[in-house]
């Protein structure tokens, strides 16, 4: 099987080489515990190292505040920003400004939509995807079919090879119900398989611990789901990895700790932790 590197080198080798290629990765976790920066990192290895395109989505953070953490670490490199190898789309921004004008989106309103999009650098023609991105762009929010339709378009204007989604967590605010968010959890998953990108997944950790995740059905998806902690031991706060699950090839399944250094994350592979 071929598997696509992540730029972690721990993290490859828990995973016994990579991650396997064009398959779903789910990566959850508490807040402040590293979901972005791993993502981060697996999406810039793949366009400088592996001449991969990439295309990291997010629904939360801006571009300039990913930009601003790029610039912290040493496998930054935004060259492959600029030559448009490397495509961050700032989401957020768009729910922003759909936040709270719901039944404006006519033809003027969309043209304005363009045009700022525009000076955010972004390609917004992917917004001509028919009624379902009509539907939920007129709520006023971003849901699975508006994803899909972006990286529909940017799959073909790039021929993208890795994506990011950041996040799960904020694409299913838009539905009313577990069981209409359920059925488009898992839609979206068979959606992202036909297009055979090495993707990961971000999504926030459940109450319940032990890699439970923020609506219960994201990890049903997932080929691979890597569970991130932020463990409270002896009065100091330790990272965690651990690969809870890793369809099609064996993996190292233990828990073990990490840090945040210039170079992004470092795995400690031969440390094993217990709780």
């Amino acid at each position: 099987m071929r598997r696509v590197k992540t730029g972690i080198d721990g993290l490859d080798q828990l995973s016994h080489g990579g991650l396997p290629a064009e398959t779903v990765t789910l990566v959850s976790g508490p807040a402040g515990s590293g979901k972005s920066l791993l993502c981060l990192q697996f999406v810039c290895h793949g366009v400088t190292v592996e001449e991969e395109p990439g295309l990291y989505v997010s629904l939360e953070e801006s571009r300039e505040g990913i930009e601003r953490a790029l610039s912290n670490y040493r496998f930054n490199d935004f060259r492959p920003l600029k030559s448009g190898n490397l495509t961050v789309m700032d989401l957020g921004w768009l729910r922003h400004e759909l936040a709270g004008r719901t039944g404006d989106f006519g033809l003027a309103r969309m043209d304005r939509l363009w045009e700022q999009g525009r000076s955010y650098l972004l390609d917004l023609d992917w917004m001509k995807g028919g009624p379902p991105v009509a539907e939920e762009l007129e709520s006023g929010m971003v849901g699975f079919r508006t994803l899909e339709a972006a990286v529909d378009h940017y799959a073909s204007e790039h021929g993208l090879k890795r994506l990011v989604i950041d996040s799960l967590a904020a694409a299913g605010l838009y539905y009313s119900g577990p069981e209409q968010l359920r059925r488009e959890v898992f839609r979206f998953g068979r959606f992202l398989r036909d297009r055979h990108l090495s993707t990961l997944l971000i999504t926030e950790a459940g109450t319940g611990g032990g890699g439970s995740t923020r609506y219960g059905v994201e990890h049903f998806i997932a080929d691979t789901h890597i569970v991130l902690g932020l463990r409270n031991m002896r009065g100091e706060f330790k990272r965690t990895i651990a690969i809870q699950k890793m369809r099609f090839s064996g993996h190292d399944g233990g828990v073990h700790p990490f840090v945040i250094t210039e170079n992004g994350i470092e795995v400690n592979t031969r440390e094993y932790l217990r709780f």
